[in-house]
């Protein structure tokens, strides 16, 4: 039977990496409930959204991947995420308030690859992202980051081109935390992690042509990075592996479901610092390492 024998485990409680793939509901292809704490949940994340989000991933890959750069002059890209930070502000500012907040965007309705990218990475700082849609971006509250639809429309090339605006068409921000260059700069911070992705094969579709294993057990140890978050009362900072980081990513995506789903297991919206540096990132990682082998039992490698 295969399970999550990934690590070395030592007997302690049994939890959801116990559980045999053979196990897992036929038709979501994950365990049909997961326990975090004392209470069973349906899994946050599915298989298909975290294919669909791997999807524009790569499509973010290839994008910056078209630009000429080398190893010294990274310039065209850091002037692409501040010129699609301003265009996400001219979307959500202009033609998001012309069409009214709140409504699902149809294919028909969604932005160029660039203002989608910076829609990304600003809901990839939760806290954030939720002040923001309070203030100047308030047209975006009620409105679902369209992943499916994204990933279909990138899949058929239907995506329409970029329109580069000027600062001048961008109003100044005054009630929000962050400006159009700060959410450029969040950009710039995402392309590490797409990069991690793309180093490890999982941006290319025939990596997943032989099975979608490794995203089952992402998605299941998510769930139990969030039990373990639960368990220690979010005293730690807790650093996810890089395929936790793809499911946590996934969710967040969907921000009031992750708001509403991270308030009930944890009392609070949680956040994403994307801006950890390293010593810190370092230090998280064996702090998580030992609290992960005292409740599951398992080495987190």
């Amino acid at each position: 039977m295969v399970s999550l024998n990934l690590f070395r485990r030592r007997q302690v409680k049994s939890s959801v990496l116990d559980v045999p793939l053979e196990k897992y509901d036929k038709e979501t292809g994950l365990p049909a409930t997961i326990k975090i704490g004392d209470e069973d949940y349906k899994p946050f994340v599915s298989l298909q959204e975290t294919r669909d989000h791997l999807t524009f991933l790569s499509a973010l890959s290839a994008l910056r991947h078209s630009l000429p750069s080398s190893d010294t002059d990274d310039t065209p890209f850091k002037e692409l995420c501040q010129q699609s930070a301003m265009a996400y502000a001219y979307w959500v500012q202009h033609v998001l308030k012309e069409r009214g907040a709140g409504k699902a965007l149809s294919s028909g309705e969604l932005p160029c690859l660039e203002v989608l990218m910076a829609w990304h990475s600003h809901l990839l700082n939760p806290t954030i992202y939720q002040e923001d849609i309070g203030g100047e971006y308030s047209t975006l509250q009620g409105m679902n980051f369209p992943l499916s639809t994204i990933a279909t429309a990138i899949r058929e090339k239907t995506l329409p081109p970029f329109q580069p605006t000027t600062p001048e068409h961008v109003q100044s921000p005054k009630q929000t935390k962050w400006s159009a260059e700060d959410v450029g700069m969040a950009i710039g911070r995402q392309a590490k992690f797409i990069g991690h992705m793309k180093r490890i094969g999982w941006l290319d579709e025939k990596y997943w042509e032989n099975g979608v294993r490794e995203l089952q057990f992402s998605i299941v140890l998510y769930h139990a990075w969030l039990d373990l978050m639960q368990s220690t009362e979010c005293k730690y900072f807790l650093v996810p592996r890089l395929d936790i980081d793809l499911a946590w990513h996934t969710h967040q995506l969907h921000h009031g479901r992750y708001k509403a789903d991270t308030t009930r297991l944890l009392g609070k919206l949680l956040n994403h610092n994307d801006a950890a540096g390293d010593e810190k990132l370092g230090n998280g990682m064996e702090v998580t390492r030992k609290l992960w082998k005292k409740r599951f039992g398992w080495e987190y490698q």
